[in-house]
């Protein structure tokens, strides 16, 4: 694991919109994958590495997983398509809990995607409401608000 720095942005885009189209066009109108994929830009993954702790997991020099920590939030969380179901995206929440807590924070929150919902229900996430954000053509893109109380097991 490493910490990223502004000149990742570009891989990690690479890594985030690959496991978008892999992972969300059967659950997502191309609509709500293109809003996604928007909201992941450069500007907003460069942003979030100078303001807040940004891992990237790596195979070699390929980048395969990486997740945000800003405040309270952790977001981006991605692990690409082929080394998912091993462990990797728990390795990544667990570290930005760890890091949450020496920060101070009691109780961490995140949006979910209908795609990673169960993934932070088996990490101890608890929802707090579902969402619906409106998109291009009348589509919408439904998440679900989640938070845990640290420390918890």
């Amino acid at each position: 694991m490493k910490i990223a720095e502004p000149q990742d942005a570009d891989s990690l885009r690479e890594l985030i919109n690959e496991t978008i189209d892999t992972c969300y066009s059967h659950v997502y109108p191309q609509e709500a994958i293109d809003y996604f994929k928007d909201y992941h830009n450069r500007l907003n993954i460069v942003k979030d590495i100078l303001e807040g702790y940004c891992l990237i997991l790596t195979s070699g020099e390929e980048f395969i997983g990486t997740g945000t920590l800003l405040g309270s939030n952790a977001r981006r969380v991605f692990v690409k398509p082929k080394y998912q179901k091993i462990g990797l995206g728990k390795r990544i929440m667990h570290r930005l809990e760890e890091k949450a807590m020496e920060k101070g924070v009691r109780i961490m929150d995140l949006d979910a995607s209908l795609v990673a919902y169960s993934f932070y229900r088996a990490l101890g996430y608890e929802t707090q409401t579902e969402e619906v954000t409106p998109v291009k053509n009348g589509q919408n893109l439904r998440y679900y608000k989640m938070v845990k109380k640290l420390g918890d097991k």
